[in-house]
């Protein structure tokens, strides 16, 4: 952890679970003790950085919580009491479902894939619309993230069209990915909301997605630091 602040990282990742992609493991299997994430999330946050968990499996999701960490991202078979910590200790959970979608949408398209990842692939797919479902229902603070690198790029708009699949309100998902992102990273006092004093980062899109999120596919304004770098229109 402090080798990456050193060399510049804003936000520490760790992997406290195995993964979908990581061939010689189980998706689901505890990859850190309570003392190593203890360590680092302690050291992290008093260096000011916020961390991350990939976490799929509840045990290591909630040694991560426990821990202290700042939000768990995919969080496939988070049981009952990852989630209750979750909500009592405001941790925040980034579900990825675009990247479950991509990988099912390469395997449409011919993709071959190791057994191994196919058969983590499937227990996931089973059981991350449960855990966002409940999530939701309990009010845990869900921010929008995509799993860049395994989601197509360009397709990220679908993360809205999945959560609102998944049972969030269309508003919910546009804050996801807008003012409760900000938060999540500590940066809600210079975007994220449409205010005063804020950066102007800002897209436009036809219609109205709080009718019709699908509406969000379709970006034709983009504003950077108060500059167009995008207008079709």
């Amino acid at each position: 952890m402090r080798y990456n602040v050193k060399y510049g990282a804003d936000v520490i990742k760790v992997c406290a679970t195995g993964g979908v992609l990581s061939r010689n493991n189980d998706v689901d299997s505890p990859q850190l003790t309570q003392v190593e994430l203890d360590s680092i999330i302690d050291e992290a946050h008093a260096k000011g950085k916020k961390v991350a968990a990939h976490a799929h499996g509840a045990t290591g999701a909630k040694r991560a919580v426990r821990a202290g960490i700042d939000s768990i991202e995919h969080g496939s078979f988070l049981d009952e009491e990852a989630l209750t910590l979750m909500k009592e200790k405001g941790t925040f959970y980034v579900p990825t479902l675009h990247a479950l979608w991509s990988l099912e949408e390469a395997q449409k398209k011919g993709s071959v894939m190791d057994p191994r990842t196919k058969a983590k692939m499937a227990m996931a797919g089973r059981r991350i619309g449960e855990t966002f479902r409940s999530a939701a229902a309990r009010g845990i603070r869900i921010a929008f993230g995509t799993d860049a690198g395994v989601g197509i790029h360009g397709t990220n708009a679908e993360e809205f069209v999945l959560m609102v699949k998944g049972g969030l309100k269309p508003i919910d998902a546009l804050r996801a990915a807008t003012s409760v992102d900000a938060e999540l990273f500590g940066i809600a006092s210079e975007v994220g909301t449409l205010e005063t004093g804020r950066i102007a980062d800002i897209v436009a899109i036809p219609g109205n997605p709080v009718e019709d999120i699908t509406k969000t596919r379709s970006v034709f304004f983009v504003m950077k630091d108060g500059k167009v770098v995008k207008n079709t229109r």
